[in-house]
């Protein structure tokens, strides 16, 4: 038994993960869409088009609602449902893994790299205990589709309303307001689903939060000196860099969709604010949602980075005077110059140390993670762009895409 693993009883190492065993990953089982599946993503990424997309663009031209060039009444001018299904719903299904596997290298390295210490190991265990029943509990998974469904109707609302929009999603029969066939399976599977993908995912967020949050509460063993300038966590700064991809697929699928819709078929400028507003809120608040957990290190680091430069000051300090002293008193060469040499060297290595201390970061990121989590919620917002400043071209671009997939779908 080595060192590391000594300390801990086989009933007390649980392993760390936030998608093991739930209800989806249950589903997925029985699909034979495990994650030991081959080709395991590139299955559900097509699964998740064939249940969403494809069955709404069949409906819509079985219904007459595809055709008509640029118009909200025409499906395959909908430039949200691209975004969503097509674009959107995939990338969530290639960020789950990426985020499964670095959340739990940080959990791996929390132990290998010895920064929780011994005496808070079953604290750390009692974390992964407590994820563990949370990951697999149902009650999540219900929330997660009871809200997906309110989200449904909330959208569905307008267009019953005394004064509603012409879409694809309803048609007038007789008196009344009924839902079209490519808009019951929209609003009743395709939506509620992917709104589902992206909550599941969002509580799982919640779920890493709180681990953090546990973590922070413990004893660190952080090192100062260590070369990431973040006493040894900065692994943390890189996990939360991955979930740079949930970033991009969100801004894709719920912002930007949303807002070139707005432009291309209700035809908004970017002075409305349900145009600006969606934009800028998101490219700013997205990346904080990820980067304002790592201050709650900010106590452990601080306190670390300053007793650690009380200590080598006054190390510092005392072996350059020392240096000095010799090299003013010793006028007749008694000191050979390997002492020189070697004190010379230590004072350097010293001075270095001390420097490197002083430009240790007391919040665990760094300028590559600040610049994946940025960079995916601005490069989402930017894909709204050309319908901005190209919107003619934008347009027939578009029209032409929903002509070739309609062409497809439909077999001609």
């Amino acid at each position: 038994m080595t060192a590391k693993t000594a300390h801990k009883s086989p009933s007390e190492a649980v392993a760390f993960s936030l998608f093991d065993g739930d209800w989806l990953h249950r589903i997925y089982g029985a699909l034979h869409l495990s994650n030991r599946a081959r080709f395991a993503i590139f299955k559900r990424c097509l699964a998740i088009v064939v249940i969403t997309w494809l069955p709404v663009a069949a409906f819509a031209l079985v219904s007459g609602n595809a055709h008509g060039g640029m118009v909200a009444t025409n499906f395959f001018a909908d430039f949200a449902a691209y975004a969503q299904f097509l674009i959107g719903l995939p990338l969530f299904m290639i960020a789950e893994p990426i985020i499964d596997e670095s959340t739990r290298s940080v959990a791996r390295q929390l132990i290998s790299c010895d920064i929780v210490k011994p005496k808070d190991r079953k604290k750390l265990y009692h974390a992964h205990r407590q994820i563990a029943r949370l990951r697999k509990a149902y009650w999540s998974d219900i929330v997660c589709v009871l809200i997906a469904y309110s989200f449904s109707v909330i959208i569905l609302v307008p267009e019953f309303g005394p004064h509603p929009p012409s879409t694809w999603h309803v048609m007038d029969f007789r008196e009344w307001r009924i839902l079209t066939a490519p808009g019951v399976w929209e609003f009743l599977i395709a939506l509620p689903l992917m709104s589902y993908v992206w909550l599941r995912l969002m509580w799982k967020i919640v779920l890493w939060i709180f681990y953090l949050q546990r973590v922070a509460r413990m004893d660190l063993d952080l090192h100062p000196t260590h070369p990431d300038l973040t006493g040894g966590i900065g692994f943390i700064s890189e996990a939360q860099g991955r979930f740079a991809i949930f970033i991009l697929a969100y801004g894709i699928s719920n912002v930007a969709s949303t807002v070139a819709y707005k432009i291309t078929i209700e035809h908004f400028g970017f002075d409305v604010m349900p145009v600006w507003g969606p934009l800028v809120l998101f490219a700013v608040g997205a990346p904080l949602l990820f980067l304002t957990p790592l201050l709650m290190f900010t106590k452990h680091l601080y306190s670390s980075k300053d007793r650690a430069l009380a200590v080598y000051r006054e190390r510092v300090t005392a072996q350059g005077r020392s240096v000095e002293s010799r090299w003013l008193m010793d006028d007749n060469g008694a000191q050979s110059t390997s002492d020189e040499i070697r004190e010379l060297a230590e004072l350097a290595t010293m001075s270095t140390m001390f420097l490197h201390i002083e430009k240790m970061r007391v919040v665990p990121f760094d300028l590559r993670s600040l610049a994946q989590l940025m960079g995916s919620s601005f490069g989402s917002v930017a894909t709204v762009l050309p319908f901005l400043h190209f919107g003619k071209d934008a347009q027939n671009i578009l029209e032409t895409i929903g002509k070739l997939l309609g062409h497809l779908v439909g077999g001609n």
